[in-house]
């Protein structure tokens, strides 16, 4: 009962021996079989996933949806940011994204079971790490989220966390606006 993926370098399907997506594709066979196939391109029913994370009381299913999600976002971020600069393409799957980012931003708020709240956290601060594959340039669409917790902590050791990585985000917002602009006025040479 935890975020799995924390420390599993710039994969989404397994961390070392635990092998996350095989574990949890059985449970949620409809969400996965649109998200793991790039040819489909409608956006998956997100109910199932997020009833599991919203549940009360918490149980292991919380966090199935919440490692179910955080495959998902992975990989659609993936998708996304690979295929950067193809206009619509792009468009649909950063939007995708941030659904999916919405689904744990939302259990934040109607969920206080605190291991939960803080494995939600694990996820976001994963998310922002820019240790998964194309998650470096992602820091300006996470730190609004994350920053947006802090509404809904009563704690002080969650909420201290919740500042700490919004400054951290809002570095790396900076470092990736910076560079955006640089490359819009030193276009590269063909």
């Amino acid at each position: 009962m935890q975020y799995r993926l924390s420390g599993s370098g710039t994969h989404w399907d397994v961390n070392g021996n635990d092998r996350v997506f095989d574990d949890l594709r059985p449970r949620y066979p409809d969400f996965f079989e649109i998200i793991v196939d790039p040819a489909k391109s409608r956006v998956p029913n997100l109910r199932f996933v997020r009833d599991d994370l919203e549940r009360d009381p918490v149980d292991r299913r919380n966090y199935d949806g919440l490692n179910a999600i955080a495959i998902a976002y992975y990989e659609t971020n993936y998708r996304a940011e690979a295929g950067r600069g193809d206009g619509l393409a792009y468009l649909a799957l950063s939007q995708r994204s941030a659904k999916l980012l919405a689904v744990p931003w939302r259990a934040y708020g109607e969920v206080h079971e605190p291991a939960l709240r803080s494995a939600i956290l694990d996820f976001f601060e994963d998310a922002g790490s820019g240790e998964k594959l194309h998650t470096e340039r992602t820091a300006p669409r996470l730190l609004d989220v994350v920053r947006s917790l802090g509404k809904k902590e009563t704690d002080p050791k969650r909420a201290a966390r919740i500042a700490t990585l919004t400054q951290l985000l809002s570095s790396k917002a900076e470092a990736v606006r910076a560079e955006s602009e640089g490359a819009e006025t030193h276009p590269s040479e063909p």
